[in-house]
């Protein structure tokens, strides 16, 4: 096998995951742009029930039809990549296992830079962390694949309502109850106080002193915890992904024609009553000690992520298919350069944003409400759609994703 160290072309890529990429991006940021104006460690409270009028209108439409959908979404888009990824260096590329392993290890220093220097809401790390765990599947079919990616994302499920029943049977003891509580109500006065250190930090504070609240609220969410939950649920999502890829789905239109319509059917059908049950009963469920009604909402979240997920992903596959066949250009074609892009554009987000809101920079933290800030997200993302196409029309690549390539396969490539 000869040693062809080189990444796929332009002409190689698969148009529709760029496209779903680039939708992707917008869903990411609607729900980033609230965490760009609000410590991270408040999302262990749910909903801002503070929002009023558009504010708490635009807020609730986000909570209840993006948040989680789209992270969701680009989870799926990771797992597909990763099998077409590693399928075309098992051809090329005499250590491909070697090679997928380098590719995280530079993803995770993009992330670690991210979550450390810019904004802890990263997503790269973890990607890369439990992107490791792929290669256990490597071999593995497109049934056994989806099998273990929905027995893991139900796993954290499992383990909350267990955690609920005891909790709910425990309780009857008066003792027990009381001590309970008491442990409760320390948990929320100690993240009340990262909240409010957070809150000070971000919106008058020196560069050190953001860095300081951030990385306090880095080891409240994840050493809190937090990892025990996402982590499965995360490499359950990458397993699904990887069996879509594997069966055609997502990848190929003539593969499986009929998948596109059930995923929309079935989507909607579970995952549009588990997100309105969510969003009109679920937004004030305290989610920091688990209860049979918290349980009840995080179960239904799951269900609302993945089915929404799985049917906005098919009404693009089906437009981009119709369009196919009657032999015209569709409007969501506009997305794919961004889509190409989506690492240098998600990057680019966090460095805005946190500049234009941070007391170090710009310093509008807390300044505008967040029917305002989510149109300045969309404004911004319906930027970097013209600018990826002009980007891409003169260079092979993003900056990022051209500095991820050179890394990962160690040698210079044409930039422009």
């Amino acid at each position: 096998m000869t040693n062809m160290t080189q990444p796929i072309g332009v002409k190689e890529r698969i148009h529709m995951l760029d496209v779903i990429r680039g939708f992707a991006l917008l869903g990411i940021l609607l729900m980033n742009i609230e965490f760009f104006q609000r410590p991270l460690t408040a999302m262990m409270f749910g909903f801002d029930t503070s929002l009023t009028g558009l504010d708490h209108s635009v807020g609730w439409t986000v909570f209840t039809f993006v948040q989680g959908k789209f992270y969701t979404m680009f989870s799926l888009l990771f797992g597909i990549g990763f099998v077409i990824f590693y399928d075309r260096a098992k051809q090329n590329h005499d250590h491909p296992r070697w090679l997928f392993f380098r590719r995280l290890l530079v993803l995770a220093l993009f992330g670690l830079v991210h979550m450390v220097f810019i904004w802890g809401g990263d997503i790269l790390l973890t990607y890369a962390i439990v992107g490791l765990l792929l290669l256990l599947f490597i071999n593995s079919s497109a049934g056994r694949l989806w099998k273990w990616g929905l027995a893991l994302f139900l796993l954290p499920v499992a383990m909350f309502w267990l955690g609920a029943v005891s909790m709910h049977f425990a309780m009857q003891s008066p003792e027990f109850a009381q001590q309970t509580l008491a442990d409760q109500q320390q948990m929320q006065d100690t993240a009340m106080a990262l909240i409010s250190n957070a809150e000070q930090a971000y919106a008058t504070g020196s560069y050190s002193e953001v860095l300081a609240a951030r990385l306090a609220e880095v080891n409240m969410l994840y050493g809190g915890g937090g990892a025990i939950f996402f982590f499965p649920t995360v490499l359950g999502i990458f397993l699904i992904g990887a069996s879509f890829a594997r069966s055609g789905v997502f990848t190929s239109f003539e593969k499986r024609p009929t998948a596109y319509k059930n995923l929309l059917r079935w989507g909607l059908i579970f995952g549009l009553p588990s997100a309105l049950y969510v969003g009109f009963y679920g937004t004030d469920i305290e989610m920091m000690m688990p209860s049979l009604d918290s349980a009840l909402a995080f179960t239904l979240m799951q269900v609302a992520n993945f089915g929404l997920c799985f049917a906005y992903m098919a009404i693009i596959a089906l437009a981009l298919r119709q369009a196919q066949r009657n032999k015209r250009q569709h409007w969501l074609q506009n997305l794919a350069p961004a889509g190409r892009m989506a690492l240098t554009n998600y990057l680019f987000h966090s460095l805005f944003f946190t500049s234009l809101f941070y007391g170090y920079a710009v310093g509008l933290y807390g300044e505008y409400g967040r029917a305002t800030t989510t149109a300045l997200a969309v404004v911004v993302w319906l930027a970097q759609i013209p600018f990826s196409k002009w980007w891409l029309s003169r260079f092979k690549y993003g900056p990022c994703e051209w500095l991820w390539r050179c890394a990962t396969y160690g040698k210079l490539f044409a930039f422009k």
